[in-house]
């Protein structure tokens, strides 16, 4: 059987030992990930067919049959008389053979919700079965409408352009205008803020399901060797150190972003549109890992019902065959109607997320994303944050911001990342409290931001409702980050110097496992000591140097 050449091994057939009728199924199970991965990127794209011109409608039919008999080939197998890896393989296939049945589902084309459609009671959603996940659905689409069309006192932009520009306006009474005009996108996730607003609601579903299955904030702590009862604590301690080192006089959230874009200000002139993909795969290169040689796929234009979040996934696992790991497929989506430094930032982010798919190579079971969305993020940030360093800037952009600038940009970010971590994190605790009151406490006690308890401007973030607990990945990956980073300079010098052997070397240690190790022996290996915040506290203390 075969779909455009996605499928590529026989039907198993009966007979033989467990363990060559594991190795038949684990074949098929192959041809079925790469059918998930294709139709998820397909539809992504918001085309009818894969670049192989195997329609969605064919893939989706594959994709059941296939799950369907090899989900039947595992249940039939004698686990008793497989080994250790083999038995764990058994299991996480059938897991993500579980977790993938989603994409079988026949959907309509996308299209911008109806007004009416996002004028609704979160109640009348919030009941029976898959609640959280028809609610959330319904607030994402309506902040997804907005995310893509904002509009502002002098034109109709989307999210990203306007968060851009106030890093960029010099008028801090254009500045207000602009970020007043996200009210609009924030409002859809707040509605009017109070317990039976669209999130309020939402988050009440959502802390009775990390209740009664568990956390995903605890099980990434887990996953890391951290205790779970000290991620708080690293999290204040992260902003305490941002609170500490910058200068103490608060300011509007408008000017916020415009007193930190100073680097993006002195930069962004140099890159336009066409700059991204330049300098973002010269980078890569660089490092030897070129962008086109490794099947890197982007989709970076903007267009209807594009989702409003960045986000990187594998298109074709590397698979075995004659002894060698052969041809893959990685996508990267992100929008982008302009250039600039923070654009480009992004995109060295999901290239980062793409060259680390690129790059595993485990057998079929463990073929996928680690067990560690922290670490994930960590791999994703591990070369990207060069871009805040003057010699990578003066060698890519042929000239540099002030150090100073370049680290309020750097750390900023993070920053608000751990905010808005700690703000989940909170609320998850005790959803009775109010988002809006919780976020001004946060913004201004660490932040130095004027408290606006009267606005909802936490929600400006798609992942607080697509994906609650994500924002948690981004702050513990930092953390992460910055002790790898201080590792591989150790061991291969500066990484703005260009240094083709770097990509194999990180493959070998970091990238190509998969789901083969747990995260944590992966770190244990690599940095040969336990995670802490030390070295990303660290480093920020390089923002008061000149105060």
């Amino acid at each position: 059987m075969t779909v455009g050449g996605c499928i590529q091994s026989p039907v198993p057939p009966l007979g033989g030992t467990a363990s060559e009728q594991l190795g038949r199924l684990e074949n098929q199970f192959a041809d079925t990930r790469e059918l998930y991965f294709q139709i998820y990127v397909t539809d992504a794209r918001g085309v009818a067919g894969n670049l192989r011109g195997v329609s969605l409608a064919d893939m989706r039919r594959a994709h059941r049959a296939l799950r369907e008999r090899v989900a039947e080939g595992l249940e039939g197998l004698d686990t008793a008389r497989l080994g250790g890896e083999d038995g764990h393989a058994v299991r996480t296939m059938r897991r993500l053979l579980d977790e993938s049945a989603w994409v079988e589902e026949e959907r309509s084309p996308s299209s911008e919700p109806v007004a009416e459609s996002c004028q609704y009671s979160p109640s009348a959603l919030a009941t029976g079965d898959s609640a959280l996940q028809r609610l959330s659905a319904r607030i994402y689409a309506c902040y997804g409408a907005e995310a893509r069309r904002v509009v502002t006192p002098t034109d109709t932009s989307d999210r990203l352009t306007v968060l851009g520009r106030l890093g960029t306006e010099p008028s801090a009474e254009q500045r207000r205008a602009l970020f007043l005009s996200l009210q609009p996108l924030w409002r859809s996730v707040t509605g009017d803020g109070s317990p039976a607003s669209p999130y309020r609601t939402m988050l009440a579903l959502s802390a009775e399901r990390w209740r009664r299955e568990g956390s995903p904030i605890a099980a990434a702590a887990r996953s890391l060797r951290i205790d779970p009862a000290q991620v708080e604590p690293m999290l204040v301690r992260i902003l305490e150190a941002w609170r500490d080192h910058t200068p103490p006089a608060r300011v509007e959230p408008w000017d916020w972003y415009y007193d930190n874009g100073a680097a993006s200000r002195t930069l962004s002139p140099r890159i336009n549109r066409a700059a991204l993909r330049e300098v973002n795969d010269r980078f890569y290169r660089d490092q030897g890992a070129d962008p086109e040689t490794l099947g890197i796929h982007f989709d970076l234009d903007p267009r209807e019902g594009k989702t409003p979040v960045a986000f990187t996934q594998f298109g074709k696992p590397a698979r075995l065959r004659r002894g060698k790991y052969g041809e893959r497929e990685a996508w990267v989506f992100a929008t982008y109607r302009v250039g600039g430094f923070d654009n480009l930032v992004e995109l060295l982010h999901e290239t980062g997320h793409a060259i680390h798919v690129s790059a595993v190579a485990t057998r079929p079971a463990f073929a996928d994303w680690p067990d560690s969305d922290p670490f994930t993020e960590a791999l994703a940030d591990l070369l990207e944050m060069e871009a805040f360093e003057p010699e990578w800037q003066q060698r890519y952009l042929g000239g540099s911001a002030p150090v100073a600038a370049s680290l309020r940009g750097k750390y900023a970010s993070i920053a608000l990342d751990v905010a808005w971590a700690l703000l989940e994190l909170r609320v998850h605790a005790d959803p009775s409290r109010d988002p809006n009151a919780e976020w001004a406490a946060i913004t201004s006690e660490y932040l130095h931001i004027v408290p606006h308890p009267e606005w909802g401007w936490w929600a400006m973030r798609g992942q607080l409702v697509d994906s609650p607990g994500y924002m948690m990945n981004y702050a513990l990956g930092a953390m992460i980050t910055a002790q790898l980073r201080a590792r591989v300079r150790e061991q291969r010098g500066p990484f703005w110097r260009p240094d083709k052997k770097m990509y194999d070397w990180l493959s070998n240690r970091l990238y190509r496992f998969g789901l083969s190790r747990p995260t944590r022996e992966v770190l244990r290996d690599f940095l040969g000591e336990s995670l802490g915040v030390e070295a990303l506290v660290g480093d920020m203390r390089r923002l008061g140097e000149g105060r």
